[in-house]
């Protein structure tokens, strides 16, 4: 049975969320906006230890070659609010949606096009110098963008990074480099795999390309 609190959450968030495009996960506290190439995830997250909810927001770039959704740009804007009434958490319910779809808005904003989205992501690689996922998806749209120099250098600070040379996201930087030189491969590569994630995010089958 769902309990009180999850269901103001929900009630909350179908009413804020849903009407601007998101869909609810299942009966899970996540939400996703598909945006045919990437999504915005919005997670009320649960705590272990108390009812309530922290708010997780983030877009998710969907040529991962992973079956999971995982928070690639963005995270934690809300910490845990508590349930202690109904009254109180109804509030709280409503406060937490609203937060989120405002940022929600900001994302789709920022991350309107791929070379938006490109530049983006290679200037917080390049600020932060993490080598590791931003990089490779900073790679990643830099190379469908056209902006093969900038894509080259993102794979680049992957393999420059601490990633394992045999890890899956050293492997996977090495083969879109090899691909840059061939821009109709690389963006059938980059096509299989936003389909094939997308299945496996049960998302709807796309009529035409992503991009």
């Amino acid at each position: 049975m769902q309990r009180a609190h999850d269901k103001l959450i929900a009630s909350a968030a179908k009413r804020e969320l849903g009407s601007i495009g998101f869909v609810r996960k299942g009966r899970s506290r996540i939400w996703i906006a598909d945006h045919f190439w990437w999504a915005t995830v919005v997670e009320f997250q649960p705590s272990s230890w108390s009812k309530g909810a922290y708010l997780n927001v983030a877009a998710h770039w969907l040529w991962s070659s992973n079956d999971f959704l995982s928070f690639d740009f963005g995270g934690r804007v809300e910490e845990h609010i508590a349930y202690a009434s109904d009254e109180q958490f109804a509030e709280a319910a409503d406060y937490l949606a609203r937060r989120a779809a405002a940022e929600a808005v900001k994302l789709t904003d920022s991350f309107h096009s791929l070379p938006a989205t490109a530049a983006i992501l290679v200037e917080e690689e390049r600020r932060n110098f993490t080598g590791g996922w931003m990089a490779y998806n900073a790679g990643m749209a830099a190379g469908i963008a056209g902006q093969s120099a900038e894509a080259s250098d993102m794979f680049a600070s992957v393999s420059n990074g601490f990633a394992s040379p045999d890890s899956a996201l050293a492997q996977a930087a090495r083969k879109m480099a090899t691909l840059l030189d061939q821009p109709s491969n690389f963006r059938e590569t980059i096509h299989s795999l936003i389909v094939r994630h997308r299945d496996a995010l049960a998302l709807p089958v796309l009529s035409s390309p992503p991009l």
